[in-house]
């Protein structure tokens, strides 16, 4: 949705703008799995413009779901960890469900702080069953260092507003 709003030619903008909101109704009737279906629900709603309370109502849902220790987790059935924990602060931010001078904002960063690694990047754990033949990236954490890179993306987002 955002590539379309970002890139598509302005001369096809009633195209992609009909596109964007059809994309934003079927998001609205979807009952997110994990906290990143509930995470891109609410960005994808958000960047569609409208639907304020919904994205908001939605915001509460996920802020009902972070842990004791103040992180969120892929799936329930997991521990709480940088990835699931700076996506559902980037999106709280966006849907303007929390802001960063916010209890459950400081809460999250704060995990994220006690959970980043010497080389200031964080370590998850891959979830995923392997399908492609490994090979080496550069990032740290060996078959780990894909969603690795990606939790460190997000926490990096998530964390950015606080020093500004």
């Amino acid at each position: 949705m955002r590539a379309v709003q970002a890139y598509m030619p302005k001369s096809q903008r009633a195209e992609y703008e009909k596109s964007v909101q059809l994309a934003a109704e079927w998001l609205a009737k979807q009952q997110p799995v994990t906290t990143e279906d509930r995470v891109f629900q609410i960005l994808g709603l958000a960047w569609a413009g409208g639907r304020l309370e919904m994205v908001r109502r939605f915001g509460r849902e996920l802020l009902k779901d972070q842990r004791s220790d103040g992180g969120w987790s892929q799936t329930s059935a997991l521990p709480s960890d940088a990835y699931a924990t700076g996506q559902a602060l980037v999106a709280l931010k966006e849907a303007g469900s929390a802001t960063p001078t916010d209890a459950a904002y400081k809460r999250g960063a704060q995990f994220l702080i006690n959970t980043q690694m010497e080389d200031g990047s964080w370590y998850v754990r891959s979830r995923t069953i392997p399908f492609q033949p490994y090979f080496d990236a550069g990032f740290p954490y060996g078959p780990d260092q894909f969603i690795s890179a990606a939790a460190t993306n997000w926490a990096t987002m998530a964390l950015v507003p606080l020093s500004q």
